[in-house]
């Protein structure tokens, strides 16, 4: 294994006008497990392809490691798996056979047509295909998302059999405490870097953060201050220039009184103002020097949603449903269940056991289902829908909320509190990271 040293890197995407980083330098060490954290849209996805050459920034990545990368993208979920697996990436049968055998995972899938594995086998297979050559850094980009719970559990206990290092992305926090001991935080336009495990980190960046804020808040009274005294120091300043362009009149009086010539007067208004243009600087020195060390501390205001009220009280009704895929296995059978206003429903089960297409079922995508029982919904429901898999947009963010008869402006006020940077509103769909497509 090797190190690899990142010096100034920065990166934007084309028609961007921010930094997704800025003069980034890092020191890793591939024996390390790393996990990748960070906020939707905030690079994690980007900073892996930047490792792996498939984007370029500004700086230097240095190091000899060769790296692996989960997920492989998969053409034609048709085939059959292995032969579609050696489609994508060169690889030895029995090496393969291996790691399916670390993860518990039969063999023989290797012989089914991609698309009749369930989700959680797919990611097990592409997990391990990225394992396979025990001399590489594998980056692996949110294994956890298809998972239940036992198949986490069976990813982890995988990971942990394996000396290599790799950088594990997921917003898992259970999961990533059993899988690391280094964490990479993805913040503003940086990357720090946290030893131990996602529980150490927690603790660490609170105690950084809580800092930063006391001493924030001692800078921020401190500029406070010499913004009051620039402002008294230019009252003083515009008086003196008032006094120098007195008329004769005004000067003959002042003369008078204070017996002091005018060729005086205008050599003491001219050095006072000298002093005061000085000390302007000097302040103005003092608060960019304080303001440049108040830390910017990342927070995450909170997200409402803004669910259309309904009089019904039920909104679901299902009565003694079972679902079975033509040509298959039944899901499941006799699911008897309401719905009722403002009630939050979390559907659990293991993989394949028919959490997804029951969704789908209730949005009347029925193809190759066959189901006995019934449903009810009442009418005009409006139905909003995130499905598990990628969907590709394209356009721009008004199109889009065109489209789908959404409020433009609550669209970019909600993308705005996920972290949405104003200058990304204008740049086209198909153009924006993958973490600011999911968003």
């Amino acid at each position: 294994m090797s190190n690899l040293k990142i010096s100034r890197l920065s990166f934007e995407y084309e028609d961007s006008n921010r930094y997704i980083f800025e003069n980034l330098n890092l020191d890793l060490d591939t024996n390390w497990k790393l996990g990748l954290i960070g906020r939707n849209g905030r690079g994690k996805t980007t900073f892996l392809n930047l490792l792996r050459g498939k984007y370029c920034g500004t700086g230097q990545i240095q190091g000899n490691a060769s790296f692996s990368y989960y997920p492989v993208k998969i053409q034609n979920s048709k085939n059959i798996t292995f032969y579609e697996l050696q489609d994508q990436v060169a690889f030895e049968q029995w090496k393969l056979e291996r790691e399916l055998t670390l993860m518990n995972l039969d063999p023989d899938l290797l012989w089914q047509p991609f698309n009749t594995l369930s989700g959680g086998e797919q990611t097990k297979i592409l997990l391990a295909l990225s394992f396979i050559d025990q001399d590489s850094f594998s980056l692996i980009d949110e294994p956890t998302n298809h998972l239940d719970e036992t198949s986490r559990r069976q990813v982890a206990e995988y990971l942990n059999k394996h000396d290599q290092g790799y950088i594990v992305v997921s917003h898992d926090r259970d999961f990533l405490n059993q899988v690391t001991d280094h964490i990479l935080a993805i913040e503003n336009t940086a990357i720090h870097l946290y030893q131990g495990n996602y529980s150490t980190y927690e603790t660490t960046k609170k105690r950084r953060d809580d800092f930063d804020r006391e001493r924030n808040k001692k800078l921020e009274g401190q500029v406070k201050k010499l913004n009051q005294e620039k402002v008294q120091f230019h009252n003083w300043a515009a008086k003196i220039e008032a006094r120098k362009k007195m008329g004769m009149k005004t000067q003959y009086i002042i003369n008078r009184r204070t017996r002091v010539n005018k060729a005086g007067i205008g050599h003491q208004a001219a050095k006072m103002m000298k002093k005061s243009i000085n000390a302007r600087n000097r302040m103005d020195k003092k608060i960019a020097e304080k303001e440049g060390m108040l830390k910017n501390i990342e927070a995450v205001p909170s997200l409402t949603m803004n669910f259309q009220a309904d009089y019904h009280r039920e909104i679901l009704q299902l009565n003694d449903l079972s679902l079975q895929l033509k040509n298959s296995r039944e899901l499941f059978k006799s699911l008897t269940l309401s719905l009722n206003n403002h009630e939050i429903i979390a559907i659990e089960g293991k993989n394949g056991s028919g959490k997804s297409t029951l969704i789908k079922y209730l949005l009347g995508i029925t193809q190759n289902l066959i189901a006995k029982g019934s449903y009810e919904l009442i009418e005009n429901l409006k139905i909003s829908y995130l499905p598990q898999e990628f969907v590709m947009y394209s356009g721009s963010l008004k199109d889009f909320a065109k489209k789908y008869h959404l409020s433009y402006e609550a669209l970019l006020s909600n993308l705005k509190k996920m972290g949405f940077a104003r200058a990304d509103f204008t740049t086209r769909i198909e153009k924006m990271s993958m973490g600011q497509q999911k968003r």
